[in-house]
């Protein structure tokens, strides 16, 4: 599968393309639901902004990758944990798009909060490549 995960905070940037499974990192948040009157009639139920989407994100990387990413980490987790409203990162999310290679699929760039810390695991006995996971929720 071709295409990234972008993830970046203040000067900090680090993109992933080297993912653990076949499935998608991404997906939404909840669900919108049909509903039905009285009468019959369905009508849609569910929050009144687009849906959020989340990453559950499992990619092999580099000691340099991570180092990178616990740097976005910590310097959010700094943020938020003084309540400023830079407390986000950003994402540039062209999995599906390039995976496809369907340029009418739009590329997802937005603002994420981190709801669980990076994770990492090592692959086999070596130094060299590692299992990292971590997850992110769209504001």
């Amino acid at each position: 599968m071709a295409g990234s995960i972008t993830i970046s905070y203040g000067s900090d940037s680090v993109a992933f393309t080297d993912f653990s499974g076949d499935d998608l990192p991404s997906s939404v948040l909840g669900q919108a639901s049909l509903e039905f009157t009285q009468i019959g009639l369905g009508y849609a139920q569910g929050p009144a902004r687009q849906q959020r989407k989340i990453w559950a994100i499992a990619t092999y990387a580099t000691p340099a990758e991570i180092a990178t990413l616990n740097g976005i980490f910590t310097a959010w987790d700094t943020a938020r944990s003084t309540s400023l409203n830079t407390s986000v990162v950003n994402i540039v999310d062209n999995l599906l798009r390039e995976a496809t290679n369907n340029v009418n699929i739009p590329i997802v760039t937005t603002t994420a909060f981190f709801t669980s810390p990076p994770t990492v695991s090592r692959v086999g006995r070596t130094n060299e490549v590692f299992l990292l996971s971590f997850g992110l929720t769209e504001v």
